[in-house]
């Protein structure tokens, strides 16, 4: 399973890849190390239940293993276990981690365009472009890390040139952005660590924007389309001025 998986990534490096191992019982000694493998490979394990019926046997697939990262909450497999609700976060959440997710909605809505939010995963908030996750919100205490499509579309170990070009100006900015391949299967490589103060922030609301643009039918990169500023622009060079002030809401 592994070398395949392995031997696709070399061969369609711009696809999302992952492992996917189906068995009738998962529950063997080698439990313990597919899910150490799991918390850094892109990796599903399936286990294949059977129900009798009088004249027939259905099977019903059981994701029992998965690598938190995937977004798997629109697969049949995962419509078996159990689902998180908006009640179920919001009752864990922060009452400052559930005013960014509402800040972060509104502000996408207003200004990019319309997305779906997905309470089921178990780990995070997702909100959805179509059926992708575009931007799922780890919550923490004080707003969300967020992991985005990368604005060139790019699914490499490398940094593109679009977060090349960005990650120096968000750092100056207080912005914490980093490059995880990792990720969703190389599907959301950039990270960014957010407040809801740091949604006024305008090289903030142009990487969204970037990220999201990207997933628009026959988008091209980002870095294509600003190539001055992807090759030319320095920290000091590419500051931007502050935006007006957003209002933003409040937790009911």
């Amino acid at each position: 399973m592994f070398d395949y998986w392995a031997r696709n990534r070399d061969r369609f490096p711009g696809k999302t890849h992952v492992a996917v191992l189906m068995a009738e019982n998962a529950s063997g000694r080698f439990r313990r190390a597919l899910e150490a493998l799991a918390e850094t490979v892109p990796l599903i394990l399936i286990e294949l239940r059977c129900w009798h019926g009088e004249a027939e046997a259905v099977l019903i697939p059981e994701i029992v293993v998965a690598n938190q990262s995937l977004d798997l909450s629109e697969t049949p497999a995962a419509a078996s276990a159990a689902e998180r609700t908006e009640a179920d976060w919001c009752q864990q959440a922060s009452d400052e981690a559930w005013a960014f997710k509402d800040a972060f909605v509104q502000w996408v809505e207003q200004n990019l365009g319309p997305v779906r939010v997905d309470y089921k995963p178990k780990s995070y908030v997702g909100l959805r472009v179509g059926r992708r996750v575009w931007a799922p919100l780890w919550l923490r205490q004080d707003g969300a890390t967020i992991y985005l499509p990368d604005p060139d579309g790019s699914r490499s170990d490398e940094p593109s040139l679009a977060f090349e070009s960005f990650e120096p100006r968000l750092s100056a900015a207080g912005i914490t952005a980093a490059w995880v391949p990792n990720y969703n299967a190389m599907a959301n490589p950039v990270s960014l660590r957010l407040r809801r103060v740091d949604l006024e922030l305008p090289i903030v609301q142009q990487v969204l924007r970037a990220s999201y643009e990207i997933l628009q039918a026959g988008a091209r990169p980002w870095s294509q389309r600003n190539a001055a500023t992807a090759t030319d622009e320095s920290v000091a060079g590419g500051a931007v001025t502050s935006a007006p002030a957003a209002t933003f809401p409040t937790r009911r």
